[in-house]
């Protein structure tokens, strides 16, 4: 019988599609290049939650209304959601720090425009600019850390980025929204450009990894949609971050409005996000590592934490009590932290021939669930019935789609590769 064409199929993999499935050192992790790509994780955490704080100050400031700045977040994650697959298939092509370097100098680009638009158009132009650098730059990033990592150690590694990922929240956004208080919003867009051109020659000259695929086309990455082990836990992540994320986005204006929060304590919000999915993500790294060596399947995990995210959730948007909201807000994103954190490990590494158009895809149904939340969250009331309902909706749904992928992940055998 001839062998399947078919990327996604179990037949055992080629040589050359083992390149870049395993540590180049074999059980050693290279934990400080990590710190590299650590840095640039966490940058992308500030700017990615910057809009939030600073948003009733930028609507001000530019005369436009909360709901037309607040798409300023759609701009950002839309051309993320649009280029990142086709992205994603290059980057199986090429070493990874060249994507990762390139990416960075359209992000840093983008963040200075950003700093420097003087109208609402021109400021969602260079979020757009923004967003395509992370599209390119974040996919590479990601597999980057799974391809590298020592088997044991893979959902440390990636809770690794996920954690500085969320590190940029607890201590970038608040800095942020100080230096708009005491400066103005553009300085915060200004200086995540400044420490990134410093950084970028750093990754271009330290990052090395296993050799890259050059077989078939970049093209063939769209072909994951065909195995449902891979297509039910992406749709998930995309449901899941438009619950989180989307109603995220206008707490902001919540806490403003039924806590009488100024700016300055919107941005205090930033760190408690932050510590909540710092901590998660912490806690599913060791989780993760052990359902894998035990040869358990990780969407269990996932299911799990999206149903945890649902009670945190509804918790938060009802109560009129601030210390239950801000529990319950920090419950919200531990738990997103840990879901996140869990899918980037197992898409990661369920298809390593593909490993980074797959991470690709997990990053844009990340990015477009947030344009989706965010956009049809905005057809309510702020924390109304149907608000509060839609955004629960996503969750449940995300549940039951990671609680139906397990029929097509079974359990696997512990084995040293997984």
């Amino acid at each position: 019988m001839a062998r399947s064409s078919d990327p996604c199929s179990s037949t055992a993999p080629t040589r050359d599609s083992l390149t870049r499935t395993s540590s180049p050192a074999g059980d050693v992790t290279p934990w400080a290049r990590y710190l590299l790509v650590y840095a640039f994780l966490f940058l992308m955490g500030a700017e990615t939650f910057l809009i939030s704080p600073l948003l009733p100050r930028i609507a001000a400031d530019l005369h436009s209304s909360t709901s037309a700045t607040a798409q300023l977040v759609t701009a950002y994650v839309l051309a993320y959601a649009v280029t990142a697959p086709l992205l994603g298939g290059v980057s199986d092509r090429v070493p990874r720090r060249t994507f990762i370097t390139a990416g960075g100098t359209l992000f840093m680009a983008g963040n200075l425009l950003c700093a420097l638009a003087d109208t609402l158009p021109s400021l969602l132009a260079a979020r757009a600019v923004t967003g395509l650098g992370g599209a390119a730059a974040a996919p590479a990033m990601w597999a980057y850390l799974s391809e590298t990592s020592a088997a044991h150690q893979r959902g440390r590694a990636v809770s690794g980025g996920v954690a500085c990922y969320a590190l940029g929240q607890v201590l970038g956004v608040p800095a942020g929204s100080t230096l708009a208080q005491v400066l103005h919003w553009r300085w915060a867009f200004a200086l995540i450009a400044a420490i990134l051109l410093p950084l970028l020659p750093l990754i271009a000259w330290r990052l090395r990894g296993p050799k890259p695929v050059r077989a078939g086309s970049f093209l063939t990455s769209f072909t994951i949609w065909r195995d449902p082990r891979i297509a039910w836990p992406l749709l998930s992540t995309g449901l899941l971050q438009a619950g989180r994320l989307g109603a995220y986005t206008y707490t902001g204006a919540l806490f403003a409005h039924r806590y009488g929060f100024s700016t300055g304590r919107l941005g205090m919000l930033g760190i408690l996000v932050g510590a909540g999915t710092l901590t998660g993500s912490l806690i599913s790294g060791r989780l993760t590592d052990a359902v894998r060596s035990r040869g358990r399947n990780e969407n269990w995990l996932s299911a799990g934490f999206a149903l945890l995210f649902l009670c945190a959730c509804a918790t938060a948007l009802l109560t009129h009590h601030l210390m239950v909201s801000v529990t319950a807000l920090f419950v919200w994103f531990l738990a997103g932290g840990a879901f996140y954190t869990t899918q980037q490990t197992y898409l990661g590494n369920i298809e390593p021939r593909h490993r980074a158009g797959i991470v690709s895809f997990n990053s844009t149904l990340d990015h477009a669930g947030v344009a989706l939340g965010t956009t049809v969250l905005a057809l309510w009331p702020l924390a109304g019935t149907g608000f509060v309902l839609t955004t629960l909706a996503f969750g449940l749904t995300a549940a039951a789609l990671s609680t139906a992928a397990t029929r097509f992940a079974p359990d696997r055998q512990s084995a040293p590769g997984l």
